[in-house]
């Protein structure tokens, strides 16, 4: 039988993956399943892994604001990175910073808050600001992304009115800074609106700059915000009475104008009789708000009393609507340097706050471990760990056998007895022995062993003579008796020579002396 088995077992090899050429080749498995494809698939899982930790540590590092928002990267109408570059272009040094800051960050550096709604989110921001130089610019208008339509014209990081006239509710800023004045819109501005700064400084503004406003939106220093919000809640009345009115005239009826419940009637002879009892009370004075800017004689920036806060009513004059014109990006600067000059702060030097917009700077464990200076203890970790896993990854296999104190079995013992015989240095003095042991041995694989002594040494001796071995058995029986340690595991191949010699058939001689 050939070593490839019979015909059926060599059809069979042939019809299986990787023998169809009959040649031995290695299958899918083999190719998808080798280490390397492994110890890489567990590497980029770990990759991938640690890089999701780390991404997600950085989540709110890396967030963008919405476009449309009022942002100093937001190219839309109520944006401001037209004047963050126009500001660099003339080497200010302008930065983001998002939220809280330590003090020697916010020392004599202008912090400018360009929120896009009236929020309660700013006064806790500028109580834990302390006495920081900030500058707050009004919202003015609430818009939204622009998701342009079929046929229009427009970009997806513009912006939107998101109510009719896009303007926030004036009642909403009620809440947004604290000793906040009145802000009112003057709806129809003066085509020759004037601007006047406090300080006696040259503006270089274009010749004949008039900034044009819709509802210009300036502060009244003059009124409390409870009497305005009374005034507004009137306004709001009288206009949702007209339009009952011309609802029912269109319907051909007679409007009548709601009577109040008895209860609601019962609640304002209270609120009446309130009043009257502290009529003789003296109302507290307004702060007095030092004013910066004047347009048409309104004031737009004003001083909170008593503080380094900023205030700027109307947006238009630095948004991306103050540059479509030359003067309005020079007035834009003008008021920025009014600030500056009027904190004493630093010069160019302008921070845009983005924690308003989503954009903040968080602190967690992840973020902790993988920036300095606990970076160096987290790769020292990584490394630790990474021998380890490699240690234990040679580790993997079959556990090794452990060899027993002592031999158990023929062959194990004799081996036992062999190596206690090198250990104690008395191997040598069997030389004799070994070499009567070999002849034995001969004599059984040559089938002499049921002779007599005599007749199988007869046997032997004609067969060696008759292959013409060199050295005899007799000379190196002698020889291995007589041999000392060094020389005796020479005696012994020796013998060994010999026997396979013996042993071996006529058809395969070993070489003879001639």
């Amino acid at each position: 039988m050939s070593r490839l088995g019979t015909v059926q077992e060599r059809h069979l090899a042939q019809s299986l993956s990787g023998h169809a050429t009959g040649t031995r080749r290695q299958g899918g498995s083999h190719v998808l399943f080798r280490p390397v494809t492994l110890v890489s698939l567990i590497l980029i899982g770990f990759f991938a892994f640690g890089a999701l930790i780390v991404l997600s540590g950085f989540a709110k590092d890396l967030r963008k604001a919405p476009p449309g928002q009022a942002t100093p990267r937001s190219v839309s109408a109520v944006g401001y990175q037209a004047f963050a570059e126009y500001l660099e272009a003339l080497d200010y040094d302008v930065k983001e910073t998002r939220g809280k800051r330590d003090y020697f960050e916010r020392e004599n550096r202008l912090v400018i808050y360009t929120p896009s709604r009236p929020t309660r989110r700013l006064a806790r921001i500028l109580n834990d600001e302390g006495d920081a130089v900030n500058l707050i610019i009004i919202p003015k208008w609430s818009v939204g992304q622009m998701k342009p339509q079929r046929g229009e014209a427009g970009r997806p990081d513009w912006a939107r009115k998101t109510r009719g006239t896009g303007l926030y509710y004036q009642a909403s800023y009620e809440s947004l800074v604290d000793n906040l004045p009145v802000i009112r819109r003057q709806k129809s501005p003066s085509p020759d609106a004037e601007i006047f700064f406090n300080s006696p400084r040259n503006v270089n503004l274009a010749d004949g700059y008039q900034p044009d406003f819709k509802a210009l939106q300036h502060f009244d220093l003059d009124t409390p915000w409870p009497v305005y919000l009374n005034e507004l809640a009137e306004i709001l009345r009288l206009e949702t009475e007209e339009r009952r009115r011309k609802a029912a005239e269109a319907k051909g009826k007679t409007y009548e104008p709601k009577q109040r419940k008895d209860s609601q009637k019962a609640m304002s002879d209270d609120k009446a009789v309130k009043a009257n009892e502290t009529e003789d009370k003296t109302p507290e004075p307004l702060p007095a708000h030092e004013v910066l800017l004047k347009i048409d004689g309104r004031p737009v920036l004003i001083q909170l009393q008593g503080t380094q806060t900023y205030i700027l009513s109307e947006p238009d004059l630095i948004n991306t609507m103050a540059f479509q014109a030359q003067g309005g990006a020079q007035l834009a600067t003008a008021i920025l340097d009014e600030v500056i000059y009027d904190a004493s702060s630093e010069k160019i030097s302008a921070d845009f706050d983005v924690s308003l917009h989503g954009i903040e700077a968080n602190q967690n464990i992840i973020k902790l471990m993988v920036t300095p200076p606990f970076l160096a203890a987290t790769l020292c970790l990584l490394a630790a760990g990474g021998l380890v896993a490699w240690q234990g990854f040679n580790r993997f296999g079959d556990p090794s056998r452990l060899r027993p104190d002592y031999a158990q079995g023929p062959v194990s013992l004799a081996q036992t007895a062999a190596d206690f015989m090198g250990i104690a240095n008395r191997a040598h003095k069997t030389g004799e022995d070994y070499a009567a042991l070999i002849r034995r041995h001969v004599s059984v694989e040559l089938g002499y062993k049921d002779r007599t002594a005599k007749d199988t040494d007869t046997l032997l001796d004609v067969r060696e003579k008759r292959l013409n071995l060199q050295p005899t058995y007799i000379d190196l029986k002698r020889a291995i008796a007589d041999a000392d340690a060094q020389s005796f595991g020479q005696y012994a191949r020796a013998l060994t020579a010999w026997r396979d010699a013996m042993t071996q058939t006529d058809s395969r001689q070993g070489p003879q002396n001639k």
